[in-house]
């Protein structure tokens, strides 16, 4: 066989084989999610739920359309089919939804529309605590300590809890509204009218021309309370006669706290394709670097990592293929009594896991649980094959004069039986492997590694088996004759 001659003509070139190492699973879901403040859930359901629904229905691949109307939110749940990008799905429906925005209701928010990713989750968790009220510290996490993680490599976005944004609170007096002859509505217009931009029209100089803007944005309290408020009768009032203006922070729905201390816990997702461990020790990096910046009486605390979940795990595993193939060399010392035979083996296995892992990140996998359960369950498949070859060209060493010949054609005479014996987990393997189901998804990972180890197994019984048969092991007749003989 072809594998066999290559590896016993050229042992060098056959032992530098590659390593390197490193699954995700993209489901075809789009969220598109529109508050509407004060809306109730018949509302939602008959002027945006429907409205979106109608204008997305026709977008290629979708499967279904589940809407869930809440008070002041709904949220369309769009599905498609098995093998739809949902990259670009989602960009189908930004423009669907694009279309349907002139019929959705004036005063409700612009439709976000998200992918479901179940690869981006929060990778590591910090929280901040401090001296100050949790609300500055909130900010402090916000505006800062948000873009100093955001933009570290794999990091698709960080999320805050515990506190919540600053905002303008206009709080009226209802006495002094009825007293001036005003409404609520009076007040709103006037806010709405001195905090946004207006075109201002164009203005054509020298043959080009400009846009103009009128800026009516405020930044400060005192501008807002300046702001005066007409109604109906021509009655006018400053804001500042109508109630108070103040900075507070929006309506607490949550509290975060770290052994008793109230703060803010911050959550660093990474992206679907990036890698958990790596992103880690980025953030782990840069938060070292931040903690010797923070103003005094701050404290930015390590609460958890998945890098350490996953590091463990994949430990832990090796550990136990390490306990496999050890325990396979015993037994095999045992019935064999040989050590060279011992010590082939143990040589095979590890490189049968080499050059898996090799393949494995060659294919995009990565190791994960199921990659890992795969590698753990094929250690047995590993020594059969080996053994087979070895135990043949052990046999036909009596037949040649040279080892390297009898390694050939001992290797050759097996090959039909080595890929027998291999071929039924690959009949097995296969055909879920090319499982396009959403549950095919899931088990891809343990069918491909099942394959690679499989197919790897093959490769080292036909050329580092019979290369080192050749090399190490012995004729009967080289053999001494004491009770110890079978050892070497």
């Amino acid at each position: 066989m072809f594998l066999a001659n290559a590896a016993t003509r050229r042992p060098v070139a056959t032992g530098c084989l590659p390593l390197e190492n490193m699954p995700g699973i993209d489901v075809p879901y789009v969220a598109v999610i529109t508050t509407w403040a004060g809306a109730s859930p018949e509302d939602i359901e008959k002027d945006i739920a429907k409205q979106i629904e109608d204008n997305v229905s026709g977008v290629e691949g979708l499967k279904h359309i589940n809407s869930i109307c809440q008070e002041d939110i709904g949220v369309s749940l769009l599905e498609f089919e098995i093998d739809v990008d949902v990259d670009v799905a989602a960009q189908d429906v930004r423009e669907q939804v694009d279309i349907a925005l002139r019929d959705l209701p004036p005063d409700a928010d612009r439709p976000v529309i998200q992918k479901l990713d179940i690869n981006a989750t929060p990778v590591a968790t910090l929280f901040l605590t401090g001296d100050l009220p949790v609300d500055e510290i909130y900010d402090y996490a916000d505006y800062v300590l948000s873009d100093r993680f955001s933009n570290l490599k794999g990091v698709g976005r960080v999320t805050l809890g515990g506190g919540n944004e600053r905002e303008v609170w206009v709080e009226l007096d209802p006495d002094k509204l009825v007293s001036a002859g005003l409404t609520t509505a009076h007040v709103a217009s006037a806010l709405e009218g001195g905090v946004l931009m207006y075109p201002g029209g164009r203005v054509r100089a020298g043959g080009n021309e400009y846009s103009l803007r009128f800026d009516a944005d405020t930044m400060s309290l005192d501008a807002i309370r300046g702001l005066q408020v007409a109604g109906g009768s021509g009655a006018r009032r400053y804001i500042s006669d109508l109630g108070t203006v103040r900075f507070a922070a929006e309506e607490v729905r949550q509290r975060s706290y770290l052994n008793g201390e109230p703060g803010v816990d911050i959550k660093i997702v990474k992206k679907s394709d990036g890698n958990t461990v790596e992103v880690v020790k980025g953030v782990r990096k840069r938060f070292e670097e931040v903690n010797k910046t923070l103003p005094s009486g701050m404290k930015l605390h390590w609460v958890y990592d998945e890098g350490l979940t996953v590091e463990s795990t994949v430990q832990s595993t090796i550990s136990d293929i390490m306990g496999a193939i050890m325990l396979c060399m015993i037994i095999l010392f045992v019935f064999l009594f040989n050590i060279r035979t011992t010590l082939i083996v143990a040589i095979t296995m590890p490189a049968t896991m080499i050059i898996s892992l090799f393949f494995l990140n060659l294919f995009g996998q990565t190791l994960n649980t199921s990659t890992l359960l795969a590698i753990g369950l094929s250690a047995g498949i590993l020594v059969s094959n080996s053994i087979v070859v070895l135990e043949n060209v052990v046999r036909r060493f009596n037949d040649f004069k040279d080892k390297w010949e009898a390694a050939r054609v001992g290797t050759n005479q097996m090959a039909v039986s080595v890929l027998a014996s291999a071929g039924t987990n690959v009949v097995v393997m296969l055909p879920i492997a090319m499982m396009g189901s959403m549950v095919g998804r899931f088990f891809r990972p343990f069918a491909i590694a099942t394959l690679i180890v499989n197919l790897a197994s093959i490769f080292i019984s036909f050329t580092l088996t019979p290369m080192l048969c050749a090399m190490f092991m012995r004729r009967d007749t080289e053999k001494n004759t004491n009770k110890f003989s079978r050892l070497g």
